[in-house]
């Protein structure tokens, strides 16, 4: 006899618009790190051109193993991911979130099926997900609501910064070299609150023109500021190799001497070669004696990984999918991972 298949629909009606919502809720890494979904570790696939990731974690004791399938989305309406486990008491999971306007805000639909393994399987699904999960989405996507809805960004609600002993003495010091140094005192007081106040996963990638665009700053001074900061030991920084296709970073050297020409993404199945000007980025994070990070996965593949792709759809040979795309104007590429190159379209108001 086939197992049951568990099947939640959690509906909530929130303040902000599904364009603000989207960049919190489909940033899935955060997301499950805010709902303390246990931090995962990504397996070696079994076949290179293999299009699901096997990964691994750990919860309530068990290892468990499963191969995820690329997330499919539609930014900002609907985006959802299939888990095929091969330990643990679940077999298969498929999630799906939805984004609908109102009037007044958005409606968000988030569903879960389960398919138990085994008779462990039939009492956990309905405890951690049924219960425990859906508590915790709750909390969190409300959370997030009351931020976007203010303009704000939500911090770590789970998490909070660690600094180093002896942090506060050193960062006066270097808040004083800075000031010597001609830098201006509201945009070191601005660096060194992120520095202090970000959560781990941001304070990680601390990106200059990202940040001086949210803080209204001159692109040119922000950037001064980190490279000045990062000689008084208030920042350190590393060099990112990105994938043309994904934009993830697939080498992080230290050293500009140690970066790789030849590069693989295992992400998108395809080597590159690194070029400097279009795939090299600069990114700062705390020194470790100021600040102590733990970053940690917590999931491999939401839209957020990729936020410049509208949308990302998994379809089988000769399968055929109709897509209705809320595209603004502007240039578009639509590409297959099993292919080089791609088709070009432009979108337009008086477009065909």
């Amino acid at each position: 006899m086939a197992a049951r298949e568990f099947h939640y629909r959690w509906e909530w009606r929130l303040r902000s618009p599904p364009e603000t919502l989207w960049p919190l809720i489909a940033d899935t890494n955060r997301f499950n790190r805010d709902t303390e979904v246990p931090s995962v570790e990504r397996l070696t696939r079994s076949h290179p051109s293999s299009p699901g990731q096997p990964l691994r974690l750990r919860l309530m004791g068990l290892s468990i193993e499963w191969e995820e399938e690329p997330f499919e989305w539609i930014r900002p309406a609907r985006f959802g991911v299939v888990r095929k486990y091969k330990t643990g008491p679940v077999q298969e999971l498929r999630t799906l979130t939805t984004f609908e306007r109102e009037a007044n805000g958005t409606k968000l639909v988030y569903e879960i099926w389960a398919r138990p393994r085994n008779a462990i399987g039939m009492l956990v699904i309905p405890l951690q997900i049924g219960v425990i999960s859906r508590r915790r989405f709750e909390s969190t996507i409300h959370a997030y609501d009351r931020y976007a809805s203010a303009g704000k960004k939500p911090p770590a609600l789970f998490h909070k910064p660690v600094l180093a002993s002896g942090s506060a003495q050193r960062l006066a010091s270097i808040r004083e070299e800075l000031l010597s140094r001609g830098q201006a005192d509201d945009l070191v007081s601005r660096l060194i609150d992120a520095v202090c106040h970000a959560d781990d996963l941001t304070a990680a990638q601390l990106r200059p023109y990202a940040l001086a665009q949210e803080w209204r700053m001159p692109r040119k001074k922000t950037l001064e500021l980190f490279l000045h900061a990062v000689r008084a030991g208030l920042l350190d920084f590393r060099w990112n190799v990105l994938c043309p296709l994904c934009r993830g970073a697939n080498e992080t050297p230290s050293r500009l001497a140690d970066l790789k020409s030849q590069v693989h993404c295992d992400s998108c199945h395809i080597d590159y070669t690194a070029n400097f000007d279009r795939s090299v980025e600069l990114t700062f994070r705390p020194n470790p004696s100021i600040r102590i990070l733990d970053v940690k996965e917590f999931c491999i593949g939401g839209p957020q990984v990729t936020p410049h792709i509208v949308a990302q759809q998994f379809l089988s040979s000769h399968a055929e999918r109709l897509l209705s795309l809320p595209l603004e104007e502007g240039h578009y590429r639509l590409r297959t991972s099993a292919k080089a190159g791609g088709q070009f379209l432009n979108a337009s108001e008086q477009g065909p």
